[in-house]
């Protein structure tokens, strides 16, 4: 009997995962059921319960791949850009701008919204919450307290306190986009987070304020 090769494992896996982000998507974490995974992946009870013990592994798998995913999105930004602000620049324009204007943002957001209440259930799945908002806030703050010490962030920012804003804004709008689109715009809220902190930013505006003034005039 031939042997099964790793490659053939994983993308049995990944196909799994795949049918059950399209169904948590659709119908919610709860409303889901094993069958639905089944029917939407084309496999057997039994060849999904071979790659995952139940429904809650599968909901982990689901949170991994997000995570994964934005990592990657981190590397590619900072391979991209040179100084620390350009790289939150970068960060930002990909995972703020392109991420809420893709088509398949709504999707996305709400697989990532299904597994925040479930966090509060399933110690599991807090302690990777946790893991990822560390990592992430650590690597903001850093990132900010870097372009600050070379004049590229306003002298009075916290650096660790504009990281946690930047966090809770990115859900914020993770949710309030789904609800009102139209008035919770990911391009109008990161203009104005680069210039609430962005020293050059700030200074360009004051600029075009004085241009605009003086052609006023």
């Amino acid at each position: 009997m031939p042997k099964v090769t790793e490659a053939h494992l994983e993308a049995r896996r990944q196909q799994i995962v795949d049918a059950a982000w399209a169904c948590f998507a659709r119908k919610g974490y709860y409303q889901t059921t094993m069958q639905d995974i089944c029917k939407e992946s084309g496999l057997s009870p039994g060849a999904i319960y071979r790659y995952f013990v139940s429904k809650e592994a599968i909901r982990t798998a689901v949170y991994d791949r997000q995570q994964e995913w934005a990592r990657d999105v981190l590397e590619t930004a900072r391979s991209q850009a040179g100084q620390p602000r350009d790289t939150l620049e970068v960060i930002g324009q990909t995972m703020w701008l392109s991420y809420f204007n893709d088509p398949a943002f709504e999707t996305m957001a709400r697989v990532e919204i299904e597994n925040w209440p479930e966090a509060l259930r399933d110690k599991e799945l807090l302690d990777k919450h946790r893991k990822n908002l560390t990592f992430w806030r650590t690597l903001v703050t850093q990132l900010l307290t870097e372009a600050k010490e070379v004049g590229q962030l306003k002298a009075d920012v916290d650096p660790a306190s504009l990281a946690s804003l930047f966090i809770c804004a990115h859900q914020g709008l993770l949710h309030l986009r789904l609800v009102d689109p139209d008035n919770f715009q990911p391009e109008r809220l990161f203009e104005s987070m680069l210039g609430s902190w962005s020293e050059e930013r700030s200074a360009e505006q004051r600029r075009k304020g004085r241009s605009k003034a003086s052609v006023q005039r």
